[in-house]
C-alpha cells in the first residue's frame, strides 16, 4: 500500500547527484534522453528538432505516470492548506476548514465532469507543452498559471450552482465519494477505508471557501502544515499587520497549521489573533478532542504532546509559570477562565504575561 501523502503525483521525478547526473526514478531514461543533446557532429548550439520522434516518446514516458496533470494544476490552489496526516482521515466528524490531500481525489473528478470541455482543453495544452519541457516547469509557466485561474473560477461557478440545488449536490457528493474511496483503497489509512468519513455539504462549503480565498495565500510563500508554531504565529501577525491577506483567508491558513500541530495553546493564541467563527470552531473542536478522559486516553492526541518548544514567548512564560506552581494545565483546564493560560492573549491579540 502507498502511504498517505505519497501518491505518484507527489513523488519527485527530477533529482540529481553531486555530479549533476540524474538520480530520480527515471534516471536511466533521462540519461538516455540527454544523448540526443550530444549527437556526433552536431554543435551544442544547434537547435534540436522539437518533434524528434524518439525524444518526444521519451518525454511522454517521463510524464506517463502522472496523467492527472490538470488535477494537479487545479490542486495547486489548495496546496498551502492541504493536510497529509493519515490520522485526520479517520476522524468521524467534520473538521472545520480541513482539506486533506485525499479529498482532491474525489473533488476533481466530480467537478471536472461539470466543466464542459475546459479540462480536456487544459489537458491538451499541457500535453503539447510537455513535448519540450518537464512537467513541473510547464505547470509553473505563465500560460498554465492563467489556465489555473480559469479552472478556479469555473470550479466556483459549479459549486455555487450546486449549493442551490439539493438533488444536484447529492449526486455530486455521491460521485466525489466514489472516486475518493477508490483512491483510498490504495493507501494505508488507520482503521482502513471503513474509517473514512464521507464528504458532505460541510466539506463542499470548505472547498468553496478555500477556492474563493486561496489567491491571498500567494503572499505567504509557504504551506501552513510545514510551519513551526512560532513561524505560523509570526505569519498570521504579519499578514494582519500589513493587510496582505484577508482575515478569512488567513483563518483557513492558520487552521491548517493548528490541525497539524494539534496544540490547544496554539489554538488559544489563534483565537485571540483571529476572532473568527472558523478559528473558534476549530480550536474548540481540538480542545474537546484532546481532553483527558476517565481512562486517561485522549480521543485525538496532540502532535507530540504539549511542548514549550514551539510556543512564542508570551505563551511560554505563562506555561512555565503554571508548571512551576504545580498548576500544570491539561487541555481542558487551559480553557477555564480561572486558569492563568486562559488570559494568555489580550483582546487585541498581543501576547501577554511578559
Amino acid at each position: 500500500m502507498t502511504p498517505i501523502g505519497t501518491t505518484l503525483d507527489a513523488m519527485p521525478l527530477d533529482s540529481s547527484g553531486p555530479n549533476g547526473a540524474p538520480t530520480g526514478r527515471y534516471a536511466a531514461f533521462r540519461r538516455f534522453l540527454s544523448c540526443f543533446d550530444r549527437r556526433p557532429g552536431v554543435s551544442p548550439t544547434t537547435e534540436r528538432p522539437a518533434g524528434l520522434p524518439v525524444r518526444a516518446m521519451l518525454l511522454g514516458l517521463l510524464s506517463s505516470r502522472r496523467q492527472a496533470h490538470t488535477r494537479r494544476l487545479w490542486a495547486r490552489w489548495l496546496e498551502p492548506v492541504m493536510l497529509r496526516d493519515p490520522a485526520l482521515l479517520s476522524v468521524p466528524d467534520p473538521l472545520p476548514g480541513c482539506i486533506r490531500v485525499l479529498d482532491t481525489a474525489g473533488w476533481w473528478p466530480a467537478l471536472s465532469r461539470r466543466m464542459d470541455d475546459l479540462p480536456a482543453t487544459v489537458q491538451n495544452r499541457l500535453e503539447n507543452r510537455l513535448v519540450d519541457g518537464a512537467l513541473d516547469r510547464v505547470l509553473a509557466s505563465p500560460e498554465m498559471v492563467d489556465w489555473a485561474e480559469v479552472l478556479r473560477e469555473r470550479s466556483l461557478a459549479v459549486l455555487d450552482a450546486l449549493r442551490t440545488d439539493p438533488a444536484a449536490l447529492a449526486l455530486f457528493l455521491e460521485e466525489a465519494n466514489t472516486h475518493r474511496m477508490r483512491a483510498a483503497s490504495t493507501l494505508a489509512i488507520p482503521g482502513g477505508v471503513v474509517a473514512l468519513r464521507a464528504l458532505d455539504g460541510t466539506d463542499v462549503d470548505t472547498l468553496a471557501a478555500a477556492l474563493r480565498l486561496c489567491d491571498g495565500w500567494r503572499a505567504l510563500g509557504g504551506r501552513a502544515p510545514d510551519m513551526e508554531i512560532d513561524e505560523l504565529l509570526a505569519c498570521v501577525r504579519g499578514a494582519l499587520a500589513n493587510d496582505s491577506v484577508p482575515p478569512e483567508a488567513m483563518a483557513l491558513f492558520a487552521v491548517a497549521g493548528l490541525y497539524t500541530r494539534r496544540d490547544p495553546l496554539l489554538g488559544a493564541a489563534l483565537r485571540a489573533l483571529l476572532p473568527l467563527p472558523l478559528v473558534d470552531a476549530a480550536a474548540a473542536w481540538l480542545t474537546a478532542h484532546t481532553e483527558d478522559t476517565d481512562s486517561g486516553v485522549t480521543d485525538f492526541p496532540m502532535h507530540g504532546g504539549i511542548s514549550t518548544r514551539g510556543l512564542d514567548r508570551g505563551l511560554r512564560d505563562l506555561y512555565e509559570a503554571a508548571r512551576r506552581s504545580g498548576d500544570f494545565p491539561s487541555p481542558a483546564h487551559a480553557r477555564r477562565p480561572e486558569h492563568p493560560l486562559s488570559g494568555a492573549m489580550n483582546i487585541t491579540g498581543t501576547p501577554g504575561g511578559r
